[in-house]
């Protein structure tokens, strides 16, 4: 008889978000082995892959909120959070194992007051690390006194979960500090598919070819402007970076969408060509073309980040074969690889100065023709690959188990 695992995910689908994607591939490869129900807003993503996949699933209907407002995304989680826990609790007292995410965060802190009463095996896939995440988006002080209860009401709450896997090891680090312990803790990095995202020749994409960008070294930012991006810095630093070959690709959306579209109009009137082209948010079926649609991607955090993310659009980046221009604290996971491997360059957050010097530096380095050449897909392939992660994943799985 298969052991039931009981699955909650804020986002669930292949063509959805990058969460809605992990999601999904986890959920597929623990299927075959254990009795799997899966808990998830409903939607249309949700509802056709429950129904491609035939996967026993628990819907709840789903908040609408507006994430760019704190109180509305605030509201919404825990509404959210009511409509998961109404499930949750007909579901766990028979489950061998609940494996779920950071997010919503009321739903977490509400499963670590739930584990009190019903003594569940819980597993947590960390991709956020709250409150620590709410100094860099400037939403609290470092000193004020709430922050201070939140921190040490986290700690009882990252500690609750039996184990957590962790998607860096800056992140690691930290939850360690959290959690007082090392020993639950596993370090799986985020990965992406070459099967979804091919490598494409930037001569033949679309977008570069619409732009008549085919001569120029083009640098693209592809996904969320939002708070955490450090939007700010990248732009400042364009704005002072020298170089006429240069171009500058923003695809995507997000909080900070409009500030981009307005700074990026100041800096080309202020360079006399268009430099910045902002494309705005693409198609998901469409996202291999954005990701090619360069000769660097650029990959960038707020200062002050250390241990509490790891964007996946490097990984996604990758796959394209791009190499990265990452911009974040030093010592952070995508650091550490750059270090590892011959996959890109990397920046300290918050240094505008520095970050356009870089930029110069590597369009310098891209024109001339004898530039080693980076092979981002094949280290990719080697060391980030999808069936590397999830055959991760299903050994904590399988280890608790037993255990």
């Amino acid at each position: 008889m298969k052991k039931k695992v009981v699955i909650l995910a804020e986002f669930i689908g292949e063509n959805h978000n990058s969460t809605a994607y992990y999601w999904s591939q986890i959920t597929k490869y623990l299927n075959g082995d254990y009795e799997i129900v899966l808990i998830v807003p409903e939607n249309e993503h949700s509802l056709a892959f429950a129904s491609k996949y035939n996967i026993k699933t628990r819907f709840v209907k789903i908040a609408v909120h507006n994430k760019n407002n704190l109180l509305s995304r605030l509201l919404g989680q825990v509404k959210q959070t009511m409509s998961f826990l109404s499930v949750i609790k007909e579901e766990v007292y028979s489950a061998d194992l609940l494996f779920s995410g950071t997010n919503p965060i009321v739903t977490m802190a509400s499963l670590a007051v739930l584990k009190l009463r019903y003594k569940y095996q819980w597993l947590v896939l960390v991709h956020d690390v709250f409150p620590n995440n709410l100094i860099p988006a400037q939403v609290l002080s470092e000193n004020s006194f709430f922050y201070k209860v939140l921190i040490y009401l986290s700690k009882k709450m990252y500690s609750s979960p039996d184990s957590l896997i962790c998607i860096g090891r800056d992140m690691k680090t930290l939850l360690q500090e959290k959690t007082g312990s090392c020993e639950k803790i596993y370090y799986i990095p985020n990965w992406a598919s070459t099967e979804k995202i091919p490598s494409l020749e930037k001569a033949d994409n679309e977008i570069i070819n619409d732009l008549g960008w085919q001569n120029q070294i083009v640098y693209q930012f592809f996904g969320n402007m939002g708070r955490l991006q450090g939007m700010d810095n990248l732009l400042k630093a364009i704005q002072l970076s020298k170089h006429k070959q240069a171009r500058y690709l923003f695809i995507g959306c997000g909080s900070e969408a409009d500030y981009v579209k307005k700074t990026l109009e100041k800096i080309n009137n202020e360079s006399g060509y268009e430099k910045i082209f902002f494309y705005g948010p693409l198609d998901l079926e469409k996202n291999h073309i954005g990701l090619s649609a360069c000769d660097v991607s650029l990959v960038t955090l707020s200062g002050n980040m250390f241990g509490l993310g790891v964007p996946s659009k490097a990984y996604f980046s990758m796959a394209a074969d791009k190499p990265i221009l990452y911009v974040g604290d030093n010592n952070s996971e995508l650091s550490i690889l750059l270090s590892e491997y011959q996959v890109g360059w990397a920046c300290e957050a918050a240094k505008p100065t520095l970050l356009a010097e870089q930029l110069d530096n590597v369009t310098d380095t891209l024109q001339m023709s004898d530039t080693p050449l980076m092979q981002p897909r094949k280290c990719l392939i080697d060391n980030f690959s999808e069936t590397l992660a999830l055959t991760k994943i299903k050994r904590v799985v399988n280890t608790m188990m037993v255990s």
